[in-house]
């Protein structure tokens, strides 16, 4: 396996942490990008207290001054694993926390990887990872901002796949179904910072996440393998199960009544 100089956003926490750390002790030479100083200084010592290489850098992707300062790096793998999430009806969610949540999770990701394709176009060689979610292929009831976004970034990463190839640079999503990392139990309580049950007609009192949550170890590891790996498939859905549940969901959609 050759080594890779490799950048990962969003590091600051969950699998964006645990993969740059499985990367840097495989031996490659990553950059990890959080979005906040403050986790500059905790993953520089965690990576220390490992005994690992890990350079460490702040990279709030939604930053133009830290995207140019990311663009002077040369890597040959960008893994583009920030994101945020919001829940709340569709239908009464403030359009600003909408506009926010595309600001990340779309708009910022593209803008990013904008700046290193033409580097790697230069090269005619480099891969882009967009860390996906099983949202971006299925939509639920009140997550529908997150869905959206994560909906679009899979259109983004389609295009980049297929305008890209002529030029050596290969493309994936990751899509990561219901893994505890923290992330679903925070995005099921963002509702709170704006719903008021005196002026909105949704109910969210018995709002919760609707899966069993698993082990994150093995979708750290397909990420891994997908980041240093030659080659694969474009999509990458864990847990496997899932799989089956998404495409009965989308052919369910032909049929599906309006009421």
């Amino acid at each position: 396996m050759s080594k890779k100089r490799i950048l990962v956003t969003g590091a600051g926490s969950g699998f964006g942490r645990a993969v740059a750390l499985r990367l840097a002790a495989n031996g490659h030479e990553v950059i990890a990008g959080v979005q906040i100083t403050p986790q500059v200084t905790e993953l520089r010592e965690l990576a220390a207290s490992l005994d690992l290489k890990l350079r460490v850098e702040k990279l709030d992707i939604t930053s133009a001054r830290d995207r140019a300062y990311a663009w002077q790096w040369e890597i040959d793998v960008l893994l583009n694993n920030a994101g945020d999430a919001e829940t709340g009806a569709i239908a009464e969610i403030p359009v600003d926390i909408l506009r926010t949540q595309f600001e990340t999770n779309v708009f910022a990701n593209l803008e990013l990887t904008q700046g290193f394709v033409r580097q790697m176009v230069e090269r005619r060689k480099g891969k882009i990872v967009f860390v996906s979610s099983i949202a971006g292929l299925l939509t639920g009831p009140f997550t529908g901002a997150y869905c959206a976004s994560k909906h679009a970034l899979e259109s983004i990463a389609e295009a980049l796949h297929m305008e890209l190839a002529e030029f050596g640079v290969q493309v994936a999503t990751i899509n990561p179904g219901p893994y505890s990392t923290g992330f679903n139990d925070r995005m099921m309580e963002t509702w709170k910072s704006w719903y008021d049950p005196q002026k909105h007609f949704t109910d969210h009192s018995g709002l919760k996440f609707p899966f069993e949550q698993y082990d994150p170890e093995e979708m750290v590891a397909k990420m891994v393998e997908v980041v240093e790996g030659d080659g694969g498939p474009f999509r990458n859905l864990l847990p496997a199960h899932f799989v089956d549940i998404v495409k009965q969901d989308q052919q369910d959609a032909w049929t599906r009544q309006q009421s």
